[in-house]
């Protein structure tokens, strides 16, 4: 990567109509800040949970958000802009409404294991950043091993304008990364890549974190298909804005990195990850109790063991919850506490779907 500071230009892909909707809800953070300044303290971060929830969880559309809070789009503007006539009392019950019902629909459930603890506490240190600015951490780890839901529930923890989270696209280069920064920031996509460039930056400071999942995604498929691009705006927007950046990636892209073919060209983002950490693939015992410890209080250690073996097998977490859930729902039915009984029953259930006869 050069040290240019000139901007990444890469239109070879213009964004589809799509990505331009006018659906989009196109207020940037920073102006909706400086808007909501003259409201209380629990007023502001009502409005700010209103706006994140929105384009994290409706997709950024407008309509939905409309519809979800029962307000129209130009008294969403008003309260944006600090330019509401009246007193809040019944927009924020309807923001709170909305944020419990989230809340109490399993939506939002997140199991803290020492591993999350870490990745938070990772997270943590990039935004603290120095007196530069925030800094730039990878996490790294196989599948399933908890890295995206910790960073979305941290991102979830920290979402007063600080936290941006984009899950990279599969497809579409620098222009369908930028303008998934773009929605996420309120950053009207426009048609000019440059232009976006800028309007991003100015959405980013200091005090202010990307978190980029799925980075394997922005390297390129082939040998000198073309230079990292993706990339080179993830180091630029860090050195021009000092914002924080997380890097989540598994190991293949880490390998990358240090060995690759690119790795001449990323030798300037390696330089400036000041916290790289790398999650074991082995599941803990302790995440293990701590997840069986959502669904029924003090499991036994036959209960623990039969969880700590099922994460260690292929799905990991996302096969252990799902037998939990329907291991904690037979249990429900039969009035009984769950066990390693009923969750052995579960895992049984599942095994045997896959089992096919032996010709003899």
């Amino acid at each position: 990567m050069g040290d240019s500071q000139h901007p990444v230009h890469d239109d070879s892909n213009p964004a589809p109509e799509s990505m331009m909707s006018r659906d989009s809800i196109n207020i940037p953070d920073n102006l909706l800040q400086a808007g909501i300044s003259s409201y209380s303290e629990e007023e502001q971060d009502d409005i700010q949970w209103m706006f994140t929830f929105a384009r994290a969880e409706l997709g950024g559309s407008r309509d939905r958000m409309c519809e979800t809070f029962d307000l129209d789009w130009t008294t969403i503007v008003r309260i944006a802009q600090g330019k509401y006539g009246a007193k809040l009392d019944n927009i924020v019950e309807r923001i709170r409404d909305v944020r419990r019902r989230y809340q109490e629909s399993g939506a939002s459930t997140f199991v803290q294991t020492v591993v999350t603890r870490k990745v938070f506490e990772v997270l943590d240190y990039a935004l603290a950043g120095d007196l530069e600015g925030g800094r730039i951490v990878m996490i790294s780890g196989d599948s399933r091993r908890g890295k995206t839901a910790a960073a979305k529930e941290w991102c979830r923890q920290n979402n007063h304008g600080h936290s941006v989270y984009v899950d990279c696209p599969v497809t579409g280069g620098l222009r369908a990364l930028m303008t998934e920064v773009a929605d996420k920031v309120g950053v009207n996509a426009g048609r000019k890549t440059a232009d976006l460039q800028d309007r991003i930056l100015k959405s980013f400071h200091p005090r202010r974190i990307l978190v980029v999942d799925e980075v394997l995604r922005l390297l390129p498929t082939r040998r000198g298909d073309r230079r990292p691009t993706e990339l080179e705006f993830i180091r630029r927007l860090h050195d021009v804005t000092r914002c924080a950046v997380a890097l989540i990636a598994t190991p293949v892209f880490e390998q990358e990195m240090q060995s690759g073919w690119l790795r001449n060209y990323m030798e300037q983002l390696v330089g400036r990850i000041a916290d790289p950490i790398a999650i074991p693939p082995r599941v803990f015992r302790s995440e293990a109790r701590e997840i069986c410890a959502t669904f029924t209080r003090n499991p036994s250690e036959a209960m623990v063991g039969l969880a700590h073996r099922i994460s260690n097998e292929p799905g990991k977490f996302g096969v252990l919850f799902e037998l939990l859930r329907q291991a904690a729902g037979a249990a429900k039915r039969r009035g009984e506490t769950l066990n390693e009984n009923y969750l052995g029953a579960a895992y049984k259930r599942r095994k045997d779907r896959h089992n096919w006869p032996e010709e003899k």
